[in-house]
């Protein structure tokens, strides 16, 4: 069985290999380490490739999709609220603990729920980096809110931060740990040593968010039969 894999080549010392959410394989490599030396080092680790593969197969395979018919739940910032089809002209809103849909609107409302999650993200990001970055004395970096697949965040080399819209159903906290995240990619570009110690310095509580990604990650993806996903990065 051949591995495929994408091949990251940085200033480490070391080999690293990461299995993404999405089955696909990063290969972090020295600049000047021959291929085949790679290569040799991903067969011998074959067998625990395999297996993480197996699970992530599995995963994704429990992911289910959303109804959009009354009585449905659905999160925002990490509470669950109910789905009402309503006779009245209302696109999509949040009102008394409830999601109201007209039931014109129904037959979209895939593209409703995105629109509706990535608005309410961007109010919240402004005013969450807003605070975050005056903590850390650091000027407010520019955002957007975008389909990114599998990856909850990622920075662009011009320093722009992206937010996949799905995160506006993780509770504020995971929502803080996302963005700090990024903040910290702007300066440290892998995951290496110094960048989760940066990190714990800016949320010492880290470790308990990312652990709910994990754990909870995959119902912030039922939505992954609506869209195209990309084949990209996670946190």
């Amino acid at each position: 069985m051949l591995i495929d894999y994408d091949l990251v080549r940085s200033n480490r010392s070391s080999i690293g290999i990461i299995v993404e959410r999405d089955g696909s394989i990063i290969v972090n490599a020295p600049q000047d380490l021959e291929v085949d030396e790679i290569e040799k080092h991903v067969y011998k680790k074959r067998l625990w490739l395999w297996e993480k593969l197996a699970i992530k197969k599995e995963h994704n395979d429990k992911v289910t999709q959303k109804k959009f018919i009354s009585g449905e739940s659905f999160f925002y910032l990490g509470r669950s609220y109910r789905l009402e089809i309503i006779d009245e002209d209302v696109p999509l809103k949040l009102k008394n603990g409830w999601f109201l849909l007209g039931k014109k609107y129904q037959n979209k409302a895939n593209e409703h729920f995105k629109n509706w999650y990535s608005e309410h993200l961007r109010l919240k990001i402004n005013d969450r980096l807003f605070l975050i970055t005056q903590k850390l004395n650091i000027e407010v970096p520019m955002f957007r809110i975008m389909e990114l697949g599998f990856r909850w965040g990622s920075c662009t080399k011009d320093g722009i931060l992206n937010f996949n819209w799905k995160i506006a159903m993780a509770p504020i906290g995971v929502i803080d740990y996302i963005i700090i995240h990024e903040l910290v990619h702007l300066k440290i570009h892998t995951h290496n040593e110094l960048f989760w110690r940066e990190v714990q310095r800016t949320i010492p509580n880290y470790l308990e968010k990312k652990k709910w990604l994990k754990d909870n990650g995959q119902d912030l993806l039922f939505l992954k039969e609506w869209f195209e996903v990309a084949i990209l990065r996670c946190l």
